[in-house]
């Protein structure tokens, strides 16, 4: 179990700090929980008893671990968000034309996490899961989003040192630099059995023009189709482009702003 430094001061931050702990754990006691946040016990106790309260969080004996309020939040805040409502019908179109997996995902730090998920004929041997993390340097959906990206953010320290994963996996941030350039280019991203042996994934970066991410960003998502590596063909490449444009249309106004 991991530590962190010097615990937040405001409730907040320490309640999304003790989620963080528990999404990472599983669940914890009280005591755990002290040790793994740096958290005072009496203020630890008094804010994970409010969670309880609030189905936050559920106690299991003295045990504590997320409740189904946070699934139900959750879930509604991905189904009911006004990006998601304009893409799927495109990603659902997506999967229909290929019969492959489609996934959406967006960048979070040096890792993609998954919006969506649609299974196609090939859905079972890929293990991916809405709401899952893989670092974005083993992904075509993490390329294309990285390549939207400034150079700069490739210097962050997550970069120093990759996970090394298959053989053909990139390992270096002078490898990934290369292959952005490249992505940057042709305007699309590929996984070539780096993730996963055998299947390969093409992959394009969403513009949602006016629109911006929470971070200013105009590029909020990513895109991919994902099958048998030798499926990956210049067919593939025109339907996920094909598709990336055809949202970067539909979610060129943000409704939010109109209210």
């Amino acid at each position: 179990m991991q530590t962190h430094g010097e615990p937040p001061s405001d409730q907040l931050s320490r309640a999304e700090l003790m989620l963080d702990t528990l999404q990472t754990e599983g669940f914890l006691t009280l005591t755990q929980m002290v040790h793994a946040t740096g958290i005072p016990r009496s203020s630890a106790h008094r804010l994970l008893e409010r969670m309880v309260k609030l189905r936050w969080l559920l106690r299991v004996g003295d045990a504590y671990e997320i409740g189904v309020r946070m699934f139900e939040l959750g879930s509604e805040g991905v189904r009911t968000h006004w990006f998601y409502r304009l893409v799927r019908p495109h990603l659902f179109e997506l999967q229909q034309r290929t019969k492959l997996v489609v996934h959406l995902a967006y960048l979070d730090g040096g890792d993609v996490v998954y919006w969506e998920k649609l299974d196609g004929e090939f859905g079972a041997h890929i293990p991916t899961r809405i709401g899952s993390h893989q670092p974005a340097h083993r992904t075509a959906l993490g390329k294309a989003l990285l390549a939207a990206e400034p150079d700069e953010y490739l210097h962050a320290p997550v970069f120093d040192r990759m996970k090394p994963g298959l053989p053909l996996a990139i390992v270096t941030r002078e490898q990934l630099a290369r292959e952005i350039t490249k992505v940057r280019e042709d305007g699309i991203a590929f996984d070539r059995g780096e993730g996963l042996v055998d299947i390969g994934c093409v992959a394009s970066s969403v513009s949602a023009g006016h629109a911006t991410s929470s971070d200013g960003r105009h590029t909020v998502a990513a895109i991919s189709i994902c099958g048998p590596l030798d499926q990956m063909d210049a067919r593939m490449v025109s339907s996920v482009r094909s598709a990336s444009r055809e949202i970067s249309r539909s979610v060129g106004i943000n409704p939010m702003s109109k209210a």
